[in-house]
This record gives C-alpha cells, structure tokens and sequence, in this order.
C-alpha cells in the first residue's frame, strides 16, 4: 500500500513539475476564410527565462504581422502563472487544409518546439453558412450603404474605470481604448482633464498594445490608448472629460482581400493631408470620443483618525536607518526613512522629524522606486534628511510615527519606526557649512524674506521715479491711449526661480500661482472661468496645438501635486522650470 501512494505521489509532483513550463500553438478552432487573416499565438507558460524566439516558416501562408508580445498570466496547475504570448497575423491563400508549424524557442539553457497544429480553410460562401452572417471585409463600400452609420459600428473610443465610488486617496484606474474593424488613420485631438486628481500613467500610445475582442460575434482590434491610475485629492464629484479623436477612415469601392490596418497618432493628424486617396477607394473623416465619467470621492472618516494623519491611503511600513550612525563635528549626516507598500506613493508627505536640541536638519530628498503596472502603486518611497551637529555626543534619535488609512480593512493604522542613535566625535569638520544647496527651515523663511523686501523696495523706487518723470513731461495736445504691457513670463517666473535657489517647499505653489497668473492675462479669464476645461476651450479656439494643452495641463498636475507634499524634488524642479518656461512661450507667440 504504502509503495502505490508514494507511486501517485511522485505521479502528481511530476505532474507539476512538467506543468511549470509549457510551450503551445493555439489557432481559431473555427475554419479560417480564405483570403481573410487570423490569428496565431505561440504561448509559452511558465517562469522560464526566454533566451531565444525562432519564427516559423509559414508558407504557404502570408505572414501579415508580427511577432506581437505580450506578457500575462494563465491558470495554473494550483495558481496562476506567467505566460508569454507570440502572436503572428497570417492570411489564408486559399481553402483546403494546412498546418502551421510549431515555433522553435530556447529556455532555460534548452531548445523546445511547441506543437504542429492542422487548420482548415474555407470559401467566404461555405464560412457564411457556417457562422450564419455575411464575412465580407468591413473595408469594401457597397452601393447604397450609410457611412457615417457603418463607421459608427466599426470604430469607436470607450473608457471604463474599475471603480466609481472611492476614498480620498484611493486609486481609481480608466482605460482608453479605441475598438475597430475598418482601415483608419485616428489622431488624438483631445486628452482627458483629469480634474480634483493627481495622475500616474500605465499605459501611453508608444506602449503600442493591441489585443482583439469579440463584440457580438464580430472580431475588433483594440488599442489600448491610454491607461491611467487616479489619485483623487479631496472629497467630491468628480469628472472625467471626454477624449476625441479624428479619424480618417478609407473605403474600397471594389472587392478585395485586404487586412484592415489602425493608425493612431496624438496630435500629428494632418502631415500626410494631402496624399491622394489610392485609386478605388474613398476616404471619409470622423470625430469620435469617449462619453464623461463621474467619481464620487467620499471622505475620509474621522472616527480614529490619528492626529499626525496627513492623507496616506493604502497599506505601508516604515524603516528609519542612518548612512553613518557616527559622524565628526558639523559633518553632514544622512537620515533616511523608507515607507514601504502599496498605495497612493505619488500624494505622500514627508513624515515630521523630532529633531533633538543640538541637531539641525533639513528639507528631504525623495526617490521613488514604484512599479507602475501594480494598482494600487506598490514600491517604496525614501525621504533622505540630512543633518549636522555642531558639539559631540550621542544623539538619540527619537521613533518616527506615519499614519495612513487602510482601505482594504477601511481602518487608521500607524507605524513606528525604532529610536536611532547618532554618535558624533570631538573631531572637527573642516567644512561647517552643509553640502550645497541645503537650506534649513529657519534659513530659507529668512531668505525668502529677505528676497521679498527686496522684491518690493525695487517696485516702490521704480514707482516713484516713474512719476517723478511723468511730473516733468509736458502735457500733449492729443491723448494718447496706452494699453498696459502685459508681465513677462521670466518676470511671472521670477518667484518660481528663487524659490528653487533657496530650495523652500513653496516652489511648486509659486510656479502654480504663476501659470494660472499668465492664463488670467492672456485669455481675459475671470471668477469662475479660473478652471482648466475653460483654459483648454480658450487655447483650442486660439489654434494652439493639442500637444502643448497636453502639457500645460501636465505641469499644473504635478505642480498640484507637489503643494501636496513638503518633499524637495531637486532632480525635478529644474526640468519642470524650463519646460513651464517653453510652454508658455508657445502660448504666448500663439496668442499675439
């Protein structure tokens, strides 16, 4: 007895073992028509390292696309597992019966070949007995047929989100796809606001991912045009707008055989314009887009709520460790607490420091290592303070406490970190000043006052010598009426810069207050008309190119992100000055 089970135990663990790696040809278990495509995918299951894919010889078989490559996962024996998919488009040359030959992939040091599988083709007449409907391709323009009303059914733009109700801080995640069956040229004209959200992209354009879909009992290709996790700010109701395309959709006049083909672009409709339309064929022009979506954020509760609490969602750890725990008199040390999980990473402020007395520290640097594919975001963000001490002696470093509120179990939790000790010697740094551009709290106020007198000594001088000039000219017959000059950008730009040199958290609130100050004056905006879906009507009616709303929009996001957060981007901030620079030059030139 015991020799049968130890014989089906080693049965199952081989069976397990074969079923960690598999290779596998999958095709339409449906006859293929001859002279349309379809679809071949090679899948490879398992957690083997992939060192080499060998494409088949197709013939007699027209390849038309590929390989496509796509990382996902399948159901396993007991768990799911990793899967890599290889997928060919193929066109039938005419009907009877073929093979398609297994695909030659190396892995794991080890050559496998997946399986030889037969695949019947037939007529366009018998496939319509078959499946019960006309199989003819979409491409062809038949006489009499309503064209806005067969695009209508063969391309469209959809967004989906996960969720419609969430917390503050909670992610929500939309996708944009764009579905078709028709040969289309589709330029993206208009993104989405975002609006009451801190965004983080997943998926973009260049990602370049198309899968297909059965709406039906019709087969689409789907672009994913854009997917994206959303970090709501505060409580409320929310939208989130329509995103359009225009689309340029070619039709045969004839009957061919032809593999519909997408193109999608963002903001570059318009460099082929004036290619003719290819003889026997009619090309007709669209705009599509997605309809609003509305996301009700409901607050946070405040039973419980801990009184450091500072808007973490989610669920986290933390680790306090110091770069050297001794240190020589007015050397600069480095302190760096570690919050570890998943969550909404990007809205995230640094937590508070009980600096003890002789210590002096400073504004943190943040780094971020996140998996963007995760939802919520997983990963760690590190804050790294540094500090010095001027007299020796051993420095405790008090727990560091961070709060967050756990939407899986919809509680407030906190965690400590442990006390650190910090031994500084007698022996003296040369050097007393911290590393350049580090600037302590009570400095950078000192400065940014500093700056301010200044700042306002200069306008109340150049005031008064204006009018003491104006008192000396002679009165003209004829008035003159002067329009005021606008302020310049640099000058709007002006307290942006001086916050960056001083390095004060008010960085991302001057260069907010600034673009919203150059919006007001150049398109007359007033009370209510302060809103982004007003500003990106103005700068569509101006002409200004979709790309550049694109990212102004961009900008104030991050911007409004950063207000929500005491850290110092330092590798960012100057990156986002010039690009905030550029931007508004190019609004400026559009609307002169």
């Amino acid at each position: 007895m015991r020799k049968i089970v130890l014989f089906i135990l080693l049965l199952v663990i081989t069976g397990l073992t074969n079923a960690q790696t598999s290779f596998q040809t999958i095709v339409p278990v449906l006859p293929v028509v001859a002279g349309e495509s379809f679809r071949v995918q090679y899948v490879l299951k398992g957690e083997a390292t992939v060192e080499n894919f060998t494409t088949p010889d197709f013939r007699p078989f027209q390849m038309v696309t590929g390989p496509d490559i796509y990382n996902g996962e399948s159901q396993g024996v007991i768990y799911p597992e990793p899967s890599k998919n290889y997928v060919f488009t193929l066109v039938a040359p005419k009907p009877g019966k073929y093979k398609v030959p297994g695909a030659l992939v190396k892995y794991d040091g080890r050559q496998v070949r997946s399986n030889e599988v037969a695949v019947d083709v037939v007529p366009k007449e018998v496939a319509s007995k078959i499946f019960g409907q006309d199989l003819s391709s979409d491409y062809i323009l038949r006489p009499g047929e309503n064209v806005q009303e067969k695009i209508r059914k063969n391309l469209f733009v959809k967004v989906s989100v996960n969720k419609k109700t969430c917390y503050t801080g909670e992610p929500v995640m939309a996708t944009f796809k764009l579905y078709s069956r028709l040969e289309s040229r589709s330029d993206i004209v208009k993104n989405p606001g975002f609006y009451g959200f801190t965004i983080y992209d997943m998926v973009n354009l260049q990602d370049k991912m198309v899968a297909t879909e059965n709406i039906n009992g019709r087969i689409f290709d789907v672009h994913t045009i854009r997917q994206v996790q959303l970090y709501p700010l505060q409580a409320g109701t929310f939208s989130i707008d329509a995103m359009q395309v225009k689309n340029k959709v070619e039709f045969s006049k004839s009957a061919v055989s032809k593999r519909t083909e997408q193109e999608i672009s963002e903001g570059l409709m318009g460099i082929a314009d004036n290619d003719e339309p290819a003889e026997g064929t009619e090309v007709f022009e669209t705009t599509i887009s997605t309809e609003p979506v509305s996301i009700v954020v409901k607050p946070l509760p405040e039973r419980n709520k801990p009184p450091g609490f500072t808007g973490a969602t989610g669920k986290f750890t933390i680790a306090a460790t110091l770069a050297k725990n001794e240190l020589a008199k007015n050397e600069e040390g480095f302190l760096e607490v570690t919050i570890t999980g998943k969550g909404n990473f990007i809205q995230l402020e640094a937590p508070s420091i009980q600096w003890p007395a002789g210590v002096e520290g400073f504004e943190p640097v943040l780094k971020d290592e996140l998996d963007k594919t995760s939802l919520p975001l997983t990963g760690t963000r590190t804050f790294r303070y540094p500090f010095v001490c001027a007299a020796a002696g051993t420095y405790e470093l008090p727990p560091i406490a961070f709060s967050f509120f756990n939407t899986d179990s919809n509680t407030f939790s906190t965690v400590v970190t442990k006390g650190i000790k910090a031994v500084i010697s007698n022996t003296e740094k040369k050097s007393t000043a911290p590393s350049e551009g580090k600037t302590s709290i009570n400095e950078a106020s000192e400065n940014a006052a500093r700056t301010a007198g200044i700042i306002v000594a200069i306008l109340v001088l150049s005031i008064l010598v204006y009018w003491g000039v104006k008192k000396k000219e002679t009165p003209k017959v004829i008035s003159e009426v002067i329009t005021p000059a606008l302020p310049s950008i640099q000058s709007l730009l002006a307290p942006s810069v001086a916050a960056n040199a001083e390095g004060s958290p008010a960085f991302f609130r001057e260069i907010h207050q600034a673009i919203w100050n150059f919006l007001q004056q150049r398109f007359g905006l007033t009370g209510s008309e302060m809103n982004k879906q007003v500003v990106l009507t103005r700068m569509n009616t101006a002409g200004i190119n979709s790309s550049i709303s694109t990212r102004l929009m961009s900008i104030l996001e991050q911007s409004e992100a950063g207000i929500f957060t005491n850290a110092v981007i330092d590798e960012d901030r100057e990156v986002l000055l010039n690009t905030t620079l550029e931007v508004l030059e190019n609004i400026d030139q559009a609307v002169q």
